[in-house]
């Protein structure tokens, strides 16, 4: 056997307690400053709650409730047009009738805030929702479900050879007719929907709506009507987080007729040789420290898109520093906190509560229990958290 022996002056020296490694030091990156550029004061000052006053319809609106009683309708407004008092008009003109209806939607999120509008709205012995998490009052006039629950309901009717036991159906943000992989649900409801049932179609990004009415004219054998709105009641203002805290325009001014160019200083950002950057290579950015300048100048609440599950766990620990609220908000959301669990014992010890209580921030993704996503929905909707 052959004992292998170091060089003297070769040997590996082994750091003492007195002498760590140089690798056990993480840089730190500095503090977040709060800061806005000067052209965002205008945008800043027209943010808010409008003074309340008395609903007016407009001109669209009126005329797709109007033409979905006689044929089918694809409305395309902006977001916050005011899409939804449209299905609420055609839904209740069913009801008056001893009619039913089936609104749906691609999200099981967006589903659960509908069935809770229509519940208030129409009463919860009313309203029914269906999606993969959640089955309440299947029987109900007026059912709120995901798109691919419809579809298979659609499957079930012609198989057992019924028909589809409503007189009015809604697809809601239907240009997911146009994705990839999603798609082919909103076609075949399309394409098997019996002519009978009106269908009303409701998107804010259709740009070629004549061409899907007058295809949707063709296979269904009945007039698609089209009304469309430009206007945007709420504007929308894309804004730069510098990695300094420093909000910027992203865009700068231009007429209508020029295309939108970058802002100047978003540009100088983009084209720097050394980019100053808001978080070290592969962590997450300070979640809470961005928080806090959002609601500097009053952007909260915010929701925030990140490539993973684990990274929207891992974010609500970036948040603990962060403090949004005074005593009596933090009491009300304790409160409605409280409510919400309450039937629910393991979700009351979700080991994600503490952050709704605190930092009021929240992890929503598809491998949250259903209950616990519908805490964070409902505390959302209600004005209760900061981010989700």
């Amino acid at each position: 056997m052959v004992r292998r022996t170091e060089h003297p002056r070769r040997r590996r020296r082994r750091p003492t307690p007195h002498q760590p490694l140089k690798s056990s030091k993480t840089p730190r990156m500095p503090r977040l400053r709060a800061g806005a550029d000067a052209k965002l004061k205008k945008v800043f000052a027209g943010i808010g709650t409008p003074e309340p006053a008395a609903f007016t319809p407009d001109p669209y609106q009126i005329e797709a409730v109007a033409a979905i009683k006689s044929s089918d309708c694809l409305v395309t407004a902006p977001t916050g047009a005011g899409k939804t008092w449209i299905a609420l008009q055609a839904i209740a003109h069913q009801l008056q009738n001893n009619g039913s209806a089936w609104y749906a939607s691609p999200l099981k999120a967006l589903s659960n805030a509908k069935y809770a509008e229509f519940s208030e709205i129409f009463g919860a012995d009313q309203v029914g929702i269906l999606t993969g998490d959640r089955k309440e009052n299947p029987e109900a006039p007026v059912i709120v479900g995901t798109t691919e629950i419809l579809r298979n309901h659609l499957y079930d009717a012609m198989h057992l050879g019924r028909s589809l036991r409503t007189d009015l159906v809604i697809l809601d943000e239907a240009h997911f007719l146009g994705d990839p992989e999603r798609g082919v649900v909103w076609e075949e409801i399309m394409i098997y929907l019996p002519a009978r049932i009106p269908l009303l179609l409701l998107s804010a990004t259709i740009g070629n709506a004549y061409r899907i009415a007058d295809w949707l004219a063709g296979i269904r054998g009945r007039k698609c009507a089209v009304v469309a709105e430009t206007r945007r009641p709420v504007p929308l203002y894309p804004l730069f987080f510098h990695p300094s805290g420093t909000l910027l325009p992203f865009v700068a001014p231009t007429d209508a007729v020029g295309k939108p160019k970058l802002y100047r200083k978003v540009k100088e950002y983009l084209t720097a040789r050394r980019q100053p950057r808001i978080s070290l290579p592969g962590r997450l950015p300070p979640f809470g420290e961005m928080l806090s300048v959002l609601k500097k100048y009053n952007l909260l609440p915010a929701i925030f898109f990140l490539k993973s599950r684990a990274d929207c766990d891992r974010a609500l620990d970036l948040c603990r520093d962060y403090t949004p609220q005074n005593g009596d908000r933090r009491g009300r959301l304790a409160h409605r906190i409280r409510e919400l669990v309450a039937g629910s014992p393991h979700i009351a010890r979700h080991r994600q509560r503490w952050h709704l209580e605190h930092p009021a921030v929240g992890s929503h993704h598809s491998g949250q229990l259903p209950a616990w996503k519908l805490v964070l929905e409902s505390l959302m909707t209600e004005g209760l958290l900061d981010a989700v």
